[in-house]
């Protein structure tokens, strides 16, 4: 209650610029935005699985891990 919300007018101005730097690494010249928050999780979640799975004898699985996947490794492993 003793902090008010700002507003545009208790901001000072801001001037924005753009530059454009193409991608050498492909032909488009494109750039990749917004991935970073989705590359580690997956990784993280199937690393969690096959450790879960591990006294098992699981040493892998494929995405995604459904759990028809999921019991099929563990399967082959105690074959």
């Amino acid at each position: 209650m003793d902090y008010t919300m700002p507003r545009a007018d208790n901001l000072p101005n801001i001037d924005t610029d753009t530059t454009v730097t193409p991608c050498p690494m492909n032909p488009l010249g494109v750039k990749g935005a917004g991935e970073i928050g989705a590359i580690g999780a997956p990784a993280a979640v199937i690393n969690a699985v096959v450790n879960a799975l591990s006294p098992l004898g699981v040493k892998t699985i494929e995405m995604p891990a459904t759990s028809q996947s999921v019991w099929q490794a563990i399967q082959q492993a105690q074959a």
